[in-house]
């Protein structure tokens, strides 16, 4: 229902940065400049060519599958956040990858979930570098609530039974 009434009564600006709070977007653009230890290409992310394990497998699940465990989806969608040079064009990336390869892409629950990413929906936290005072998920908070290397043979599991014979 949430995810809904933000495609109702956006229309739009539902699937547009503009569709963020004010104190989200005021805080990203304080840090928009703020050194990124790594940034990616478009290409880059969508072939699942970063330095991180768990990212990449979770793309590549995406990829394969059009399915990501919704856990996996936020950290997902955060790092993508970190690895872009500005908040914009992470979310023009994270819209376009979400909307090519999710089953649920173009969905209402899709795009409040691509916002959520970057402020909606939720509230102010500490502020850091790069995500300002936007929530922020890490690889040892992944690793605390799930096993990522168990999810890393998984979906390298999935992908070999969908490649062709």
């Amino acid at each position: 229902e949430l995810a809904m009434n933000h495609v109702h009564f956006r229309p739009d600006t539902y699937d547009a940065y503009e569709c963020l709070p004010e104190w989200a977007r005021e805080s990203l653009a304080e840090h928009a400049d703020d050194e990124r230890e790594h940034v990616y290409s478009r290409d880059q992310l969508e072939q699942s060519e970063t330095h991180d394990p768990y990212w990449n497998a979770a793309m590549k699940e995406m990829r394969e599958t059009g399915y990501m465990h919704n856990y996996m989806r936020m950290y997902w969608g955060k790092k993508i956040l970190e690895w872009s040079p500005n908040p914009q064009t992470a979310f023009e990336r994270t819209l376009h990858l979400n909307n090519t390869y999710f089953l649920d892409g173009r969905d209402p629950n899709s795009f409040a979930n691509v916002a959520w990413i970057f402020g909606l929906h939720d509230r102010g936290w500490k502020e850091r570098p790069v995500y300002g005072k936007v929530r922020y998920m890490s690889q040892g908070g992944l690793e605390r609530k799930a096993d990522p290397d168990a999810y890393v043979e998984k979906v390298d599991r999935l992908a070999a039974d969908a490649q062709p014979a």
